[in-house]
Formats: C-alpha cells, sequence, structure tokens
C-alpha cells in the first residue's frame, strides 16, 4: 500500500491493483479520526464517504498542484508497481 502525502488530518494513500470497486482512477484519503474517503483523479468527485469543507477545499488545491504525479501514481499501482511518495513543490 502507497502513502502519497501525510498532512494535519489526513494521509493520501493509495493502493496496487485498485480497480474493483470504483472502476476508475482515484486515491484513498484516511482521516485521522478513521473515516476513508475515496476521490476520483480526474473529477476531484468524492467517490465515497465525506470530507468536511476544509479538507474538500485542501484536497482540490493539492490535487490541482499534484495532477501530474497523481496519474503517475495511478499509472504505477495498476501496474503492481511501487508507488513513490508526492514531494511538496516549493513555492
Amino acid at each position: 500500500m502507497g502513502e502519497l502525502a501525510r498532512f494535519e488530518d489526513i494521509r493520501i494513500k493509495m493502493y496496487p491493483m485498485d480497480t474493483q470497486k470504483h472502476k476508475e482512477p482515484h486515491f484513498h484519503i484516511i482521516l485521522t479520526n478513521g473515516d476513508k474517503v475515496s476521490v476520483s483523479i480526474a473529477t476531484g468527485k468524492v467517490l465515497e464517504g465525506k470530507l468536511n469543507k476544509r479538507q474538500k477545499d485542501f484536497i482540490k488545491a493539492w490535487m490541482i498542484i499534484h495532477k501530474e504525479e497523481l496519474w503517475d501514481r495511478w499509472n504505477k499501482a495498476v501496474a503492481g508497481e511501487f508507488i513513490e511518495k508526492i514531494q511538496p513543490k516549493e513555492i
């Protein structure tokens, strides 16, 4: 299982060969309270679970910055390859 990033109350992960349930490119968010959320890479739509407004805004901004890396990690995940972390961009 590949952890892509970690923030205050959010861990972002991708799982190898994870194409059965959602049938579209996505990543998982695990919140510190144990809640789990799945988000579409293509649209940013929450496929399963719930995020509050602050979390949604944060994830949308993070996705815009890291869109290329997300697609790269997805392609590696479905191929069963090692999924490396996404490094923060310097501003």
